[in-house]
């Protein structure tokens, strides 16, 4: 029987699992809003991600360029902000 390793030891104290779900979070606005057609696919790429094992910081550091690219065209600095500090610390 072999261990699970997380592959996210590095990460520890940083919190990346609660600055990813706030960044979701925040981002949710926009799905819900729909404020690009970008998201319906990034949304399906979110949900192929996970069937494949994959977590959400993974799917945002897939996307990154595009997302804040997005962001700054939304002129949403809180989350363009809480992303780009996740960036720096987890990517």
């Amino acid at each position: 029987m072999s261990a699970q390793i997380d592959r996210y030891v590095s990460f520890r104290n940083v919190e990346w699992e609660r600055r990813t779900a706030e960044v979701f979070d925040l981002l949710q606005v926009h799905f819900d809003t729909n404020t690009s057609p970008f998201w319906k696919y990034f949304l399906r790429q979110r949900d192929i991600a996970h069937y494949q094992g994959l977590d959400d910081l993974r799917v945002l550091h897939n996307f990154l360029p595009t997302l804040k690219d997005i962001l700054e065209d939304l002129d949403d600095g809180v989350t363009l902000g809480k992303l780009e500090e996740l960036e720096v610390l987890c990517m």
